[in-house]
């Protein structure tokens, strides 16, 4: 089997470079390929998706995963995205009905961040100098926080004042930390159970 990450950005690229290995039946190939920004990965989409509609005849193993940020309304872009893939006459996981699919859409809630603030451990791990009481008045569930990035943010600066924005140096630096069964990111866990589902 060979999946197919269709991404947002960059720093879900260097996240998922590292993380899919742990997540992954061995033998399964991958490819990330990533957007600059979810204006480029929903305008590229249904183009894609008529290639893959194609491709799939010939290659019945293959399967794409599409991975975007929430933001705000995580139902519109849930449903913007299964409406696309059913443009494409293809089925995904949400639609298959107990019939073989090859598609599945997943969102990151709030932001792709929420996923690195799921695991606190990782980024203690990945950053000694923060401490637990640096995440002091955070939700425990990191799909609520509606800033993810500026929270990591604010979070490292609490043990590093000149710490900096650095997506995809944050992504490579507490992905390889990552224990997925310990992440407290419900659309995480939704991921990483849609992902084995698929890959089974």
């Amino acid at each position: 089997m060979h999946i197919e990450f269709l991404l947002e950005e960059e720093s879900a690229k260097a996240a998922l470079d590292l993380l899919l290995p742990r997540l992954l039946p061995a033998g399964v190939t991958w490819w990330c390929h990533f957007h600059r920004g979810k204006t480029d990965l929903l305008h590229r989409l249904p183009g894609r998706l008529k290639t893959y509609a194609r491709q799939l005849a010939g290659q019945p193993d293959l399967r794409v995963v599409i991975l975007m940020d929430a933001d705000t309304d995580c139902r519109r872009a849930k449903a913007e995205l299964e409406k696309m893939v059913a443009d494409a006459g293809l089925l995904t996981k949400a639609t298959a009905a107990g019939r073989p699919y090859h598609i599945l859409t997943r969102l990151a809630v709030q932001e792709l961040e929420a996923w690195f603030l799921g695991d606190r451990d990782a980024i203690r791990a990945a950053y000694p100098r923060v401490r637990p009481q640096h995440f002091s008045g955070l939700p425990p569930d990191p799909d609520t926080i509606a800033d993810t990035w500026e929270t990591l943010l604010r979070v490292l600066q609490k043990a590093d004042a000149g710490a900096t924005k650095g997506k995809i140096r944050w992504a490579e630096t507490i992905a390889p930390h990552l224990e997925p069964a310990r992440n407290k990111s419900a659309s995480f866990q939704v991921f990483r159970q849609g992902l084995a589902a698929l890959s089974a």
